[in-house]
């Protein structure tokens, strides 16, 4: 599922950025067509983008027994924080997320003010209460948590010996390793389980002995 979502969110992400640079024929015969169209795509990167980051808490919640995560979600904060347009910034400065939620309230009035959009070169800018973003810097640092999150879960990933396909099994975060652990509980379990299935390969495999019940 953490592998799924990963993936489909990032690929959203490429996909509404793609639309924002080109957007394609107008929908309606209304000159305004085109930038309501890259407008609601920017609306739905920005959805995308803030979804991406929730697969990573949850990844490092879960599914991150070597601890790989964490920095690089710091690090997707630092390159998702945008750039200030303001020379005193508040205490509490708006992130990404808080566009996010801007956008998912964009009635409220109260909230929406101060949200703005402009075009740029490598796609448009976003700006909230002293905060701007680009697009084409969130997609590049969407990019880099994308493969963050893959480094971290790819390892844990094992076949099921009934042939299905490879999964992830998830612990309840109550119960994680510790992060000091280098030891995987999950790669252990998934050892276990292929050397009795090896065992058991074995024994059947033995040649039968067959004794002759004739007098």
């Amino acid at each position: 599922m953490i592998r799924d979502d990963a993936d489909a969110y990032w690929i959203a992400c490429q996909m509404q950025h793609s639309r924002i640079m080109d957007p394609g024929l107008a929908i309606f015969s209304d000159p305004r067509a085109i930038m309501v169209q890259r407008r609601i795509d920017v609306d739905l990167f920005v959805v995308s983008l803030h979804r991406l980051s929730t697969v990573a808490d949850l990844a490092a919640d879960v599914a991150d027994p070597r601890n790989v995560l964490p920095e690089a979600i710091a690090l997707f904060s630092e390159r998702a924080a945008g750039l200030p347009l303001l020379e005193h910034e508040p205490d509490e400065r708006p992130t990404i997320s808080t566009v996010r939620h801007v956008l998912e309230h964009g009635q409220n009035l109260e909230i929406r003010g101060g949200l703005g959009f402009a075009s740029g070169q490598d796609g448009w800018f976003v700006s909230y209460r002293g905060r701007m973003w680009e697009t084409q810097d969130l997609l590049a640092a969407a990019e880099t948590l994308h493969a963050a999150i893959r480094r971290a879960i790819d390892p844990e990933a094992f076949s099921d010996f009934r042939g299905d396909v490879s999964y992830i099994e998830l612990r309840d975060p109550a119960d994680v390793i510790r992060r000091s652990d280098p030891a995987s509980g999950i790669l252990a379990r998934q050892a276990s389980a292929i050397a009795e299935i090896e065992e058991r390969l074995r024994t059947s495999l033995q040649p039968r002995r067959v004794t002759d019940t004739r007098l």
